[in-house]
């Protein structure tokens, strides 16, 4: 057996560590996660750092046959004046350089996100040597992430990604099978440089690219999978230690020894002054990415739009894919305004934790200066000066529709 200290505080007691515990660290209940964040470089363990940078680098190097060739197609139709293909480009194009992106960002901040990981990994310890009434309530919230942010976000992601390598991969099997003169189809149709249209269903260049493209594809479900799911993930659990302490105060007023009772006011205390640092970890880990998909959504529904209105007829993967996209933005902007309803409730549910029943003039007093400061609204912002919350996805939605009009006319 092996024993575990949480490094917040030297005076805490010591939780065994045993593989029966029911709540255990981040990595093992979130193995999806984990294991997408440690492939795509996302996991911010400390002793990875130099593992983690050339990993980057390495896959800047191995993203290039993919991004140059598709980058000197747009700038030749930019000559040509062929709009839909520059869309078509950028559709795919950008949220994957995006991905390449999202990985730098998060090395930058990958110390925040760590103290976020191991503050999760304490309060799970924690959780064991709860009453099972307070359990309940934990095992609820992380059930409740598991299957929402982990499991039905990484089907998401993967149903839009797959989408273009399977329509490639059946298209070209049924023209082989069906058709006298079959027709080849790429995952995502880019010219080779400085040929020929004709040149890229040449053999072996098209055989070299589809395999390719079906890497390039994996490197998008795991960069979109481990991160997005992350902010989920990291909102749930501050939405749980709410419930937890408001629980727990009650617990605190139903005690009828005094010294008691402070001892749970004063963890309740300790349990709101951790909750404030995880939500500012959290904004700071996640402000710069917010802001960057905030303006790249709009961007991406716009040109989904135009490209399955104004292109070359309805393609069902842009389809898929403009439902994908609005889901990428709908999850921040539901699990932000999530934080803030819950942390609206945690004033209303102090106050009626049954204070008036106690005769306590000291409990009373620090029931008022948490309710105060719970009063204080939770928020979390883009680029640190707009607020997210279902208000702006609407917005962003509206918006991206303007640009859409605007573009066609």
């Amino acid at each position: 057996m092996k024993l575990f200290r949480r490094k917040e505080s030297s005076t805490l007691p010591l939780v065994p560590i045993t593989e029966d515990l029911e709540f255990k660290p981040f990595r093992e209940t979130y193995k999806i996660i984990t294991f997408t964040m440690i492939v795509g470089m996302l996991y911010p363990m400390p002793n990875t750092d130099k593992c983690r940078v050339a990993g980057i680098l390495a896959l800047l190097l191995t993203t290039q046959p993919m991004c140059i060739p598709a980058l000197i197609d747009i700038w030749y139709s930019w000559l040509r004046g062929d709009i839909i293909n520059i869309i078509r480009h950028t559709t795919v194009i950008g949220p994957f350089l995006g991905a390449i992106f999202k990985m730098m960002m998060f090395f930058y901040s990958r110390k925040e996100a760590w103290s976020i990981i191991k503050k999760m990994d304490a309060d799970h310890a924690r959780y064991n040597t709860l009453p099972e009434h307070l359990k309940d309530i934990a095992r609820r919230h992380i059930q409740n992430t598991q299957y929402y942010s982990e499991k039905c976000w990484t089907i998401t992601v993967s149903i839009c990604v797959l989408t273009f390598p399977l329509t490639a991969v059946i298209l070209t099997l049924y023209n082989y099978a069906f058709k006298e003169e079959p027709v080849k189809y790429m995952i995502h149709d880019v010219n080779k440089p400085f040929s020929p249209e004709e040149d890229r269903f040449t053999s072996p260049y098209f055989e070299i690219m589809f395999f390719y493209m079906c890497y390039c594809s994996v490197l998008f479900i795991i960069s979109f999978t481990g991160f997005d799911a992350f902010f989920g993930v990291t909102i749930n659990h501050a939405c749980m230690k709410m419930e937890l302490s408001c629980k727990t105060m009650e617990d605190a007023m139903s005690e009828t020894e005094r010294d008691s009772r402070h001892r749970r006011i004063l963890d309740v205390i300790s349990q709101q002054n951790d909750l404030f640092r995880m939500v500012e970890l959290i904004q700071q880990t996640f402000a710069i990415w917010l802001g960057v998909i905030v303006v790249a959504t709009m961007l991406q529904i716009c040109n989904c739009m135009y490209q399955i209105i104004e292109g070359y007829g309805i393609d069902a993967r842009y389809l898929i894919f403009i439902l994908g996209t609005i889901a990428h933005i709908y999850a921040p902007c539901h699990y932000a305004a999530k934080l803030q309803d819950s942390a609206l409730e945690v004033a209303t549910h102090l106050y009626c934790c049954g204070w008036e029943r106690v005769n306590d003039e000291r409990a009373r007093k620090l029931i008022i200066f948490m309710i105060a400061r719970a009063q204080i609204p939770l928020k979390i912002t883009a680029f640190n000066m707009f607020d997210f919350d279902m208000e702006l996805f609407v917005s962003i939605v509206q918006t991206a529709y303007s640009m859409f009009t605007l573009l066609r006319s």
